[in-house]
């Protein structure tokens, strides 16, 4: 990193061409993703001019509000004398405070500050899902809707952790900045290089506290209890979110329940674990493999050969499932329970740009279809394929994705897309018969019903649960 600043806190603000200022278009507010270590609104992929381009020509205009907030130990430094002194969850509270901007400035720019909708992708979507539960649900004012893609409050793959179970992970990043004897640990820290923090960013997990303030409780806690902010929520995730995950996390080809368990361990380091869980999820994920699920690995072969080993698929699909899946169905089920309006989505589309037999509808794909990026600004090589009548029907996706996130932003229901032909109706969550949208470019949009690998998903649940009994 050449350089590095904290002054790091702006804005782009999208809105169309010649508009009165006098209007009060709705507003999208993204939120990107990047672990909280990498990424920023001034991705191309992000690209704001797309979805008003794609709201003008439906004749719904709207603006487009992107933002960056500090990342890695910049964003999410933490131990009981960071907690002292307030400083906990920082990435939070900038995101926050770009979200109270919008509420003070954005009629400047034409937008009306009480139709303002969250989006975000990954890390983003998780930030969306811990704005839904800050200070237990207090409504603000800051939103009035959100759409969640691969993310949202429930997110297992990283344990929320008081200040004093952050103890030994504040002091490596004293340790690592030089300051692990100073008698001022955040004075000395506030003088050290930016490279010494990198350094420690690159060595510290990622937890957001639960500091009884921002976050009063564990998110599952707080969603057991429905101590979340009552607005509509668009959520989703793709058929494959875990084999990009997997590929980078693997130290060696699946072929053992032995070699799945130490992957399951290795994922939920720091959650209560316990072998009889791992060998439930051993024996479920191994059912799926030999009778798949309508949601099971599509494209992606689950044995793809000797670097991968015959519990690829397996092992993917657990996480997957972890990371992102059994959170989306778990917010459909509170929010529905909650008499709160909510959308599940399945992602089922192969792009250009990842091989279908180990990647398949991997995470973050679906990028280029809700913003409407046809001509593929910013990727390295085009998502869309290049072969006009496989092109034709991603572009098709891009067009009713695009268009429904778009319908939902300005009317709270992602139906009123305009899509001549695009006759299948989105239905609401309802717990009565759970059923999500799928989108493919193979096969159209359908109907999926949500109750696939239950007994899996029950699991994730149960860990959760008792990291919130063990915090109390």
């Amino acid at each position: 990193m050449a350089t590095t600043s904290e002054d790091c806190l702006y804005l782009n603000i999208v809105r169309p061409a010649g508009l009165p200022l006098n209007s009060t278009l709705p507003v999208l507010v993204w939120i990107h993703g990047g672990g909280w270590e990498e990424g920023s609104a001034a991705d191309q992929r992000y690209n704001g001019s797309f979805p008003v381009r794609t709201a003008v020509d439906m004749g719904s205009p709207i603006i487009f509000v992107s933002f960056n907030y500090r990342l890695g130990i910049w964003g999410l430094i933490s131990g009981p004398s960071v907690e002292k002194a307030g400083l906990t969850n920082i990435l939070l509270h900038d995101q926050r405070q770009a979200l109270a901007w919008v509420q003070e400035n954005i009629a400047q720019f034409g937008g009306d500050p009480s139709r303002v909708t969250v989006m975000g992708e990954s890390a983003g979507a998780v930030s969306i899902g811990y704005q839904l539960l800050a200070y237990g649900g207090r409504d603000d004012g800051l939103f009035r809707a959100a759409i969640a893609e691969s993310g949202g409050p429930f997110f297992i793959a990283a344990p929320n952790r008081n200040a004093s179970q952050r103890a030994d992970d504040f002091q490596l990043v004293l340790n690592t900045t030089g300051c692990g004897c100073a008698a001022d640990a955040l004075g000395c820290l506030r003088q050290a290089s930016a490279a010494s923090i990198n350094q420690a960013s690159n060595i510290v997990p990622y937890y957001f506290t639960a500091d009884g303030d921002f976050l009063p409780d564990t998110n599952m806690a707080l969603l057991r209890q429905n101590r979340f902010l009552k607005v509509p929520l668009l959520i989703g995730s793709n058929r494959n979110e875990g084999t990009t995950f997997t590929k980078l996390r693997m130290t060696k080809p699946f072929h053992t329940d032995s070699d799945f368990a130490e992957f399951v361990r290795l994922a939920l380091s720091g959650w209560p674990i316990d072998d009889s869980t791992i060998q439930d999820w051993a024996r479920l994920y191994e059912e799926e493999m030999k009778a798949s699920s309508i949601a099971s690995l599509g494209t992606v072969d689950p044995n793809p050969g000797p670097t991968f080993g015959d519990g690829y698929g397996k092992a993917s699909l657990w996480l997957g499932d972890m990371m992102f899946t059994a959170g989306r169905r778990f917010a459909n089920q509170k929010w529905n329970e909650n008499n709160i309006s909510t959308y599940g989505y399945f992602f089922d589309t192969v792009t250009n740009i990842v091989n279908a037999s180990t990647s398949g509808a991997a995470h973050f794909q679906e990028i280029p279809y809700v913003f409407g990026n046809f001509q593929g600004v910013g990727w390295d090589m085009t998502p869309f394929p290049e072969e006009p009548t496989f092109r034709r029907k991603h572009e098709e996706l891009a067009t009713v994705m695009s268009r429904m996130w778009i319908s939902f932003v300005v009317t709270g229901s992602p139906n009123f897309h305009q899509v001549a032909g695009e006759n299948l109706a989105w239905p609401a969550y309802s717990n009565d018969s759970p059923t999500i949208f799928g989108f493919s470019a193979d096969h159209g949009s359908y109907l999926l019903p949500d109750d696939w690998r239950d007994e899996a998903f029950q699991l994730f649940y149960q860990v959760a649960d008792r990291l919130m009994l063990s915090a109390e």
